[in-house]
């Protein structure tokens, strides 16, 4: 799958699956299940073939796509995101009140 294709699907799968921008798991199963589309249900061995032949996306390259694009479209972003985000705020709030 072209680099373009992969930020294409990703970003799609991100709009249109919430859950996944938490979960890169359930995110590289739903690209995948996305490049497997329309074929028949695959017993495990016919997966683990087109697995090894390196028919499906990396999933580091599942796992990075998803990081960039939520880097660059906030609205993305899952609810970890806020919660390390808000974190860390009051986390310097309290460093500055001790400066």
């Amino acid at each position: 799958m072209s680099s373009l294709k992969i930020i294409e699907t990703v970003e799609k799968i991100l709009r249109e699956h919430p859950e996944t921008r938490d979960n890169d798991r359930i995110l590289i199963l739903k690209v995948w299940n996305n490049q497997i589309a329309g074929l028949e249900q695959m017993a495990f061995w016919g997966f683990a073939d087109k697995f090894m032949k390196g028919q499906f996306t990396d999933t580091e390259s599942i796992r990075r796509t998803r990081q960039k694009l939520q880097e660059t479209k906030p609205e993305l972003r899952g609810r970890n995101y806020l919660l390390r985000r808000d974190k860390l705020d009051i986390e310097f709030k309290k460093e500055l009140k001790n400066i």
